[in-house]
């Protein structure tokens, strides 16, 4: 059964505090953004052939290569991230791994391109699959090169480009894109939208000829329904995201200004619509659940993550403005700074702290 939120009396406030990173589009030629222009179009999609998708052939995160021409007989689903995002990348791959687990048994491929060839090696790439889904065998995470990236960007009518604000050195593209087994591209979709990834996870078992998973029919602890919805790899990193151990009945600070109770009205209205209300230092988006887990499991995983307790002494974490995009930064010992007569500046980017050195 769908989990209501008026059942469940939760109570939407959007307002200063919600920090959209949205639908990235970068500043580059027309035909290179086609493909974002095709998205937003759930329940209007006739999954007619729309181009060929690119040629490629790139190594992949276990040590092999991943072409277009082996990924030939199943569909297959693209996305593209970098590992080092702290803000749209996450949200991707969250969705990217909800995706999978919609389809656990279809016949059917999940590609996840790097825009980071300078950093995104096929070993970084077999660490960062490990922390999302180790178990996932149909995913495949593929390294580039600056001539081969461009090619496939192109190809796929998408972007990515440096970038000088933000938290992040690259903005690109955020959607998700449908190829079917004989190399069409079927469908472009902007997961971030409900309904989107709703149409991309039907338009994708239809292609594979599979059902949409059932909900299992076994209950679930609530340390396994932690590690099948990837709560891991975000709130155990504390430079990404809120930990959540004694989490249950603090104070929590918001982005703006104000202090809420981490209740169990907060941390039910964190899961279901997480950008209601953005904690104080943390760009970082989280997807939604709202859907995704089962009205049962939903209680299960409250009341585990309710009695998470704390692995190292509590602090508030301290913040600092960037001076160059005037985001609020975590201060952390490994965050990024400039040291300054004034003292210490913080930086939310290697590109925002080049361009105050710059000045």
């Amino acid at each position: 059964m769908k989990l209501e939120h008026a059942a469940l009396g939760v109570v939407v406030l959007f307002g200063a505090s919600v920090v959209g990173v949205g639908f990235l589009v970068t500043r580059t030629h027309d035909r290179h953004r086609q493909a974002d222009a095709l998205a937003h179009q759930a329940g209007q999609r006739k999954l007619e052939p729309l181009w060929a998708a690119p040629d490629f052939d790139l190594p992949d995160q276990r040590g092999g290569r991943i072409s277009t021409s082996s990924l030939a007989g199943r569909p297959w689903v693209v996305n593209f991230i970098f590992t080092t995002c702290k803000s749209v990348c996450p949200l991707l791959t969250a969705k990217m791994v909800q995706l999978q687990r919609r389809l656990p048994d279809a016949r059917i491929e999940f590609v996840s391109i790097s825009v980071d060839p300078d950093h995104d090696d096929p070993m970084t790439l077999g660490a960062y699959a490990q922390q999302w889904a180790p178990a996932e065998k149909r995913w495949s995470l593929l390294a580039t090169k600056p001539d081969s990236l461009a090619r496939v960007l192109a190809g796929f009518k998408v972007t990515a480009e440096a970038s000088d604000a933000g938290p992040d050195p690259i903005v690109h593209s955020s959607i998700f894109v449908l190829v079917d087994a004989q190399g069409q591209v079927r469908g472009v979709y902007d997961s971030e939208h409900r309904e989107e990834f709703l149409a991309l996870a039907k338009d994708a078992a239809g292609l594979a000829k599979a059902a949409p998973a059932a909900p299992p029919a076994k209950a679930r602890t609530g340390e396994e329904l932690y590690a099948a919805l990837s709560c891991a790899p975000c709130h155990d990193n504390p430079a990404l995201a809120p930990p959540l151990g004694g989490l249950f009945g603090r104070k929590i600070e918001l982005d703006n200004g104000l202090l809420v109770d981490a209740d169990e009205g907060y941390l039910l209205e964190s899961i279901l619509i997480p950008d209601a209300k953005r904690v104080r230092g943390y760009p970082l988006r989280m997807p939604t659940y709202d859907g995704v887990i089962e009205s049962a499991d939903l209680v299960t995983l409250l009341g585990y993550v309710k009695g998470l307790k704390e692995t190292a002494p509590r602090v508030t974490p301290e913040t600092a403005e960037d001076p160059i995009c005037h985001m609020q930064v975590t201060v952390t010992p490994d965050a990024l700074h400039a040291d300054t007569d004034g003292g210490r500046v913080y930086f939310c980017s290697e590109s925002c702290r080049a361009q105050y050195l710059r000045n």
